[in-house]
């Protein structure tokens, strides 16, 4: 059982925290605390000592007690440290979602500005900014698609760890999967997702089934293969007759439809979108001759001329479990690391009919 005093300087931290006291204002006199909390004179002055020596609050002689800028009224600045955030449409709900829901603990999430060097160098340099600034914490998704991403993400990694400033990563982690980090994780079952997405398909009646994805893909979209791999073992069929097909830039369908293939899975839903405009301009016809989903669900895919048939990401809960693990990682920071995956939705549209 907590001591009185405690109580009262806990509560009165949160009341601080949340604005019920803002800067400048005053707090109740002793005799009113120990009327509210029902405590003696000595143990209201013990709460309020505790307050003082944290810089939250002042005695003002004559005047009263009163609420000082601190930690506690400015909200802990957090870093996103997400450098493809103005590529990756799907990071911008989960941002999102990070200060809707940072705003109960007074979290003031930090947006990287659009810098014109390439990723490794935004995020070499969204690190040093974070550490200058020595944020409460950071956000982070590992960075993909360069030259030693793993030594550039374990690198960044290390130094905010010796800054003392904790990380939760989202999406992914930064070594290849079933290896782990000893860091906070909050994503989605990509096996559990590529599984729904492909069993969908074969239950269409789909026999010859194409993954599509840049060279080199980032561990998220590995898994999600296996997970389709996994679905067509489970109907009784080959895995390995799953083709995955490699997009460089540049590439266009003729690569997909040289396995004369009937349905086609995208590693997300950028990469849906460009294939079914090149597919449909030379004459495929989507879905009749060819069924196509993918991942995501951003914004645009059901606004594609079919309709995109998407495993829907849970945005809003990623992003408000994400606030939530921050603020136990700052509070408890020995504690064991967490790694919450959510379950997502398999959201069926036109481009799968039939």
């Amino acid at each position: 059982m907590k001591r009185k005093y405690i109580e009262i300087f806990e509560a009165l931290e949160d009341e601080i925290r949340s604005g019920i006291y803002s800067e400048g204002s005053l707090l109740p006199t002793e005799l009113e605390l120990c009327e509210r909390f029902g405590a003696s004179r000595p143990t209201v002055a013990k709460a309020l000592d505790m307050l003082r020596r944290k810089k939250a609050i002042d005695r003002c002689a004559g005047f009263g007690t009163v609420v000082l800028q601190s930690e506690l009224t400015r909200g802990k600045p957090i870093g996103l440290l997400i450098p493809r955030l103005g590529e990756t449409e799907i990071f911008e709900p989960i941002c999102a979602a990070i200060e809707r829901a940072g705003a109960e603990y007074h979290m003031q999430p930090i947006r990287p500005p659009s810098y014109a060097g390439d990723v490794a160098e935004t995020a070499e340099r969204l690190c040093r900014r974070y550490i200058n600034e020595s944020v409460s914490g950071v956000f982070f998704t590992p960075v993909e698609h360069v030259a030693d991403s793993e030594q550039l993400n374990l690198s960044i990694l290390t130094r905010l760890k010796e800054a003392g400033i904790p990380v939760v990563l989202l999406d992914r982690d930064v070594v290849d999967w079933p290896g782990q980090t000893q860091h906070d994780l909050i994503g989605i079952d990509n096996i559990q997702a590529g599984f729904v997405v492909a069993t969908h398909l074969v239950d269409r009646g789909c026999e010859h089934i194409v993954f599509a994805a840049r060279p080199e893909p980032a561990m998220t979209v590995q898994l999600r293969i296996m997970g389709c791999r996994e679905a067509l073992l489970q109907s009784g069929r080959d895995p390995e007759s799953l083709i995955v097909q490699d997009l460089p830039d540049g590439t266009s369908s003729d690569a997909i439809m040289e396995h004369q293939p009937d349905g086609l899975i995208c590693a997300n839903d950028a990469t849906a979108a460009e294939l079914m405009r090149q597919l449909i301009d030379r004459g495929v016809s989507v879905p009749e001759q060819l069924k196509v989903a993918a991942f995501d669900d951003v914004k645009y895919a059901s606004l594609l001329s079919a309709p995109l048939t998407t495993y829907r990401q849970p945005c809003e809960d990623i992003g408000s479990t994400a606030v939530d693990v921050m603020m136990l990682r700052i509070e408890h920071p020995a504690a064991a690391p967490r790694r919450i995956t959510l379950q997502g939705e398999l959201i069926i549209r036109a481009s799968t009919a039939g």
